[in-house]
């Protein structure tokens, strides 16, 4: 496909030289990439199959003329060791691809990032963005989108819940490079033999286990990233297909009833507690499940002597729990065009292809994102990696563009008042709602 891809932009060439001196054109209609349904939960299917199946892309052994010699600028935000990874993934390019070459450099943050763009103080071909960042180049047309660069069967590599979070207008602006953050269940083998499939069998398992102490769910109580499972389960979300604030009031109200209802005082499964007072009580023995992040995996993983279990999370009625996902894209520079073009869409087919992603999840726990890596072996034959990469494509994210911070802190205060017993659940809904019109 890479070779093809090249013909293809070869000889388009000298007409997006002409239109970049040009008002940018409408990029042509595609189909909306991103999903509209959330997936529903079935332990038995493998990653991969949960997200709609799509043919993948392929290389093509085409010949094509040698593009001329280009530099791309690339920038990144990572870690010390996943930014060393990244650059011995860049050296491996510049060998299969000895006629372009990447300078690779690094950003502390995307404040820093767009401080210095609008400056003029930096120039970039591509950035690996987070959320805040790639929303901010979209903002400000710093970004182009996907579609006029590659075509329909590469984008569809990807799974969909992968691509929502860039997902604006119906275009794509970034490509995904991982996805997660999504929230899962933790549960003590030495307390649960098998984990609940429903929010009705979690609280049976949990009764009997809570008492003197002893608890049979913890939560990271006043965080609203908790209570959003809940509220998809119900119908609900934090904004429409728009992006505009949408918390609708009775599937928030009934998400919040549910969520309060195991923390009463008097009947509740779960004490009100802070993250930290969660995991150390879960590590202690003195709570049977919790609710944590995926990236409690690699965490828990170097505890020793403490046998664990990793699910998703139960369902609600038949309704899946949809945790927030969020990702980090691969973004372009609108001003790219002929051979560094072919450079940017050369070096992004390197970076994702699926042999290589699996190697990042190998050495970081990253989840990929092209449906033929969740489908391999290493995802579908790895019991965490297997539940992680199911509850993923089963979450759900914000179109791009939205904060959301934002709206996360229109739900903060609200929440800790009916926990406290200051508001009722309806009370607390419309104050997240009136928070949000403000």
């Amino acid at each position: 496909m890479l070779k093809l891809k090249q013909l293809q932009l070869l000889f388009l060439t000298g007409l997006l030289v002409l239109l970049a001196s040009c008002v940018p054109p409408t990029p042509p209609p595609s189909p909306t990439p991103w999903p509209t349904d959330t997936p529903t939960p079935d332990t038995t299917t493998t990653p991969a199959a949960l997200a709609t199946s799509r043919p993948t892309a392929t290389r093509s052994a085409t010949p094509t003329p040698t593009p001329a010699a280009v530099t791309i600028r690339v920038w990144e935000s990572l870690p010390e060791a996943q930014a060393a990874r990244l650059a011995e993934d860049v050296a491996a390019f510049q060998t299969e691809f000895p006629q372009f070459q990447v300078d690779l450099q690094h950003y502390d943050s995307s404040e820093d990032f767009m401080t210095s763009l609008t400056a003029g103080q930096l120039e970039f071909d591509l950035v690996l963005a987070a959320p805040p960042l790639l929303g901010n180049l979209w903002a400000t047309e710093r970004v182009a989108p996907l579609a006029d660069y590659f075509p329909p069967s590469f984008l569809d590599a990807f799974a969909g819940a992968t691509l929502a979070g860039a997902g604006r207008d119906d275009q794509l602006w970034g490509l995904p490079d991982t996805t997660g953050f999504h929230l899962l269940l933790f549960y003590n083998r030495a307390l649960i033999d098998a984990p609940p499939s429903s929010t009705a069998d979690m609280v049976d398992l949990a009764e009997p286990l809570t008492e003197d102490g002893q608890w049979g769910l913890g939560l990271n109580s006043y965080d609203p990233i908790w209570l959003l499972p809940w509220l998809g389960a119900m119908g609900g979300w934090l904004t429409d297909d728009t992006g505009e604030p949408a918390l609708d009031p009775a599937a928030l109200e009934a998400a919040l009833e549910f969520y309060l209802d195991w923390h009463d005082q008097n009947k509740g499964i779960a004490p009100r507690q802070t993250y930290e007072t969660m995991r150390q009580a879960f590590l202690e023995g003195k709570t049977a499940m919790v609710i944590d992040g995926e990236w409690a995996i690699s965490e828990l993983s170097q505890v020793e002597n403490f046998d664990w279990g990793l699910a998703r999370l139960p369902d609600v009625e038949g309704q899946p729990a949809t945790p927030l996902i969020l990702g980090r894209y691969w973004a372009i520079n609108p001003t790219v065009t002929g051979d560094r073009a072919l450079a940017v869409t050369a070096f992004l087919e390197h970076v994702t292809e699926p042999e290589r992603q699996l190697a990042w999840t190998a050495q970081f726990g990253l989840l990929p994102t092209r449906r033929e890596a969740l489908d391999d072996p290493q995802i579908t034959h790895d019991p965490l990696l297997r539940v992680d990469a199911a509850q993923m494509l089963a979450g759900r994210s914000v179109p791009l563009g939205v904060n959301v911070n934002t709206l996360l802190d229109a739900m903060r205060d609200p929440l800790r008042a009916a926990l406290d017993g200051e508001m009722t659940a309806q009370e607390a809904a419309k104050a997240m709602a009136a928070n949000l019109g403000k």
